[in-house]
């Protein structure tokens, strides 16, 4: 940012930067945007498909992941493969998120992570409204094929609605309420 002029250069032209020009932009900044993809081929947020989920507070490193995760890293069609090598840096971050696979974790974390994501949500609402784009407020069902699926997922519920996040438990009669097309057998 250059203070006489307030010309500002953001690199990165992915939903942060993009977000970022058009408040500074708002705030009076004469705003350039360079990113290395222009169209945008590689940008990450292609991979979360635009989606905004305030009920996804609970951090990646939480218990039960590193059983998952250990199955999923050595699978290459899994969503968490790594190829195996010896990196240094990679089996630092490991242990750090072995670490950090805790109950203690996911208590100190998921205040922040919610409201962040309530946050977000609230500046794309308020976005929609001042640019012309589609924004879909829809909710977020999770299905269970088990009980002990369904009682984890009640659990979740419960840390959601004391941290601000709007979850209820539903039946099959409630879920074919909300989404008549559903398919129940998944």
């Amino acid at each position: 940012v250059s203070r006489d002029s307030q010309e500002v250069l953001i690199v990165g032209g992915g939903v942060i930067g993009l977000c970022c020009g058009w408040y500074l932009s708002k705030a009076g900044c004469r705003v350039t945007i360079i990113d290395r993809d222009p169209s945008r081929k590689s940008a990450c947020s292609d991979e979360n498909a635009g989606m905004i989920v305030p009920s996804h507070f609970i951090p990646l490193a939480a218990p039960g992941v590193i059983s998952q995760g250990l199955k999923w890293m050595l699978n290459s069609k899994s969503p968490f493969y790594m190829r195996p090598r010896l990196d240094p840096a990679l089996w630092s971050w490991c242990w750090k998120f072995y670490r950090h696979s805790n109950a203690s974790h996911v208590e100190n974390s998921k205040c922040l992570l919610s409201a962040m994501s309530l946050e977000s949500r609230r500046l794309f609402l308020e976005l929609a409204d001042e640019l012309d784009f589609d924004l879909a407020t829809r909710g977020l069902l999770m299905l269970c094929q088990t009980e002990a699926g369904l009682e984890e997922e009640a659990k979740v519920a419960a840390m959601g609605r004391e941290v601000g996040v709007d979850a209820e438990v539903c039946d099959a009669v409630r879920v074919r309420e909300l989404d008549p097309d559903i398919q129940m057998d998944v």
